[in-house]
């Protein structure tokens, strides 16, 4: 007895005994079920991929702290060795530091293989700009 395609059909005709599978109604099922298996597995793809950001954009409403915004870090990266940790800053009015270690603390976590970096600076403050916050991991 060969297999009967037929089987798949979802939509089937209302006629006689209130079902009738055909060729049609079963390709078309099996179409709309792969596209539904399509839909989800990108969905989950793209729920399950990480994206790294490495940017920080900080907006301060509070309009008299002076023209300066205090920031302070803390940041574990468990697989990061700390020598390959650091700290860039830059700003819309042309301060650019690289390598900013002042008020900044790298603490070795699982025996070296990992690294908390913390860290406390002021960036400047400019209406309707923003401030860029690096951490960098060095190559």
């Amino acid at each position: 007895m060969p297999f009967d395609f037929r089987r798949f059909d979802i939509y089937r005709k209302v006629p006689k005994d209130l079902t009738q599978p055909t060729y049609t109604g079963a390709i078309i099922s099996i179409c709309c079920c792969l596209f539904i298996l399509f839909l989800f597995l990108s969905e989950l793809t793209g729920f399950i991929t990480t994206e790294v950001v490495n940017e920080l954009y900080v907006d301060d409403p509070d309009k008299d702290s002076g023209g300066k915004i205090d920031v302070s870090l803390n940041i574990s990266l468990p697989n990061l060795h700390c020598e390959l940790v650091g700290l860039d800053i830059q700003d819309e009015m042309g301060r650019h530091e690289v390598g900013h270690i002042d008020n900044s603390m790298k603490i070795p976590l699982n025996n070296g293989a990992g690294c908390r970096f913390e860290g406390q600076f002021s960036i400047n403050k400019e209406v309707g700009q923003q401030s860029d916050v690096q951490v960098r991991v060095f190559q």
